[in-house]
């Protein structure tokens, strides 16, 4: 389970690097190395956070040996308000399972499943026209860090942006390995990409950023 998690974050990784890379420069490898005979005896005894690879947090910490998790509900206001228990209860059924990728929840039964993507993990629609949305990111590194993840949830709303304060004050909710940030938010909605501007929308959201991972072990 530890592997497949490793692989998908750096799968991940990948796909934030490639617009980086040379294209046509190639690399000739000479060296060769015979392959030794190290065999680990596994760990026992250990706790949730060491199986899965988290570590505390630290001072200095690579942005990509860290990961963050996002949930974010939109709709219209009414739509929203009305999903609110269900967006709860899916945020509670998220958890590691053993598939790829290694997440599991518990599917609200009005909500309709759609496509997933590298972007969205878990991706519903639902309301009467399915005008709402709720997905499920993982993002290796920061993404910008909590602040300007807010403040792009704002902008998207029409909202000022927040301070470091203020978000650092906005109220903490469990989710998945630790303390989210959660937030909910009502205004005009513009989707990134869009110049379309939806009134009285509502957001509402959890935040988990930048929680260390080791890649290493």
């Amino acid at each position: 389970m530890i592997l497949i998690i490793r692989q998908f974050i750096l799968i991940l990784s990948a796909f934030t690097l490639v617009a980086c890379q040379p294209g046509d420069e190639r690399v000739e490898i000479t060296q060769t190395r015979e392959l030794g005979d190290f065999k680990p005896k596994p760990k026992l005894n250990l706790s949730f956070r060491d199986r899965v690879g988290i570590e505390e947090k630290k001072t200095e910490t690579s942005s990509m040996n860290s990961v963050s998790f996002f949930v974010k509900l939109t709709g219209p206001k009414a739509t929203v308000d009305a999903e609110m228990d269900n967006f709860d209860s899916f945020c509670k059924s998220l958890k590691i399972g053993e598939g790829n990728p290694p997440f599991e929840w518990v599917k609200p039964e009005t909500w309709n499943e759609e496509e997933q993507s590298t972007m969205r993990v878990a991706n519903f629609s639902f309301g009467e026209n399915l005008e709402g949305e709720c997905y499920f990111t993982v993002l290796p590194g920061g993404g910008g860090g909590l602040v300007a993840n807010v403040n792009r949830w704002r902008k998207q709303m029409n909202l000022a942006d927040l301070s470091k304060e203020e978000v650092d004050s906005l109220a903490n909710r469990e989710f998945l390995f630790g303390q989210g940030k959660y937030i909910e938010l009502e205004g005009d909605f513009k989707s990134v990409g869009s110049t379309e501007v939806r009134k009285n929308y509502k957001l509402a959201g959890i935040i988990l950023s930048e929680l260390p991972m080791n890649f290493e072990k």
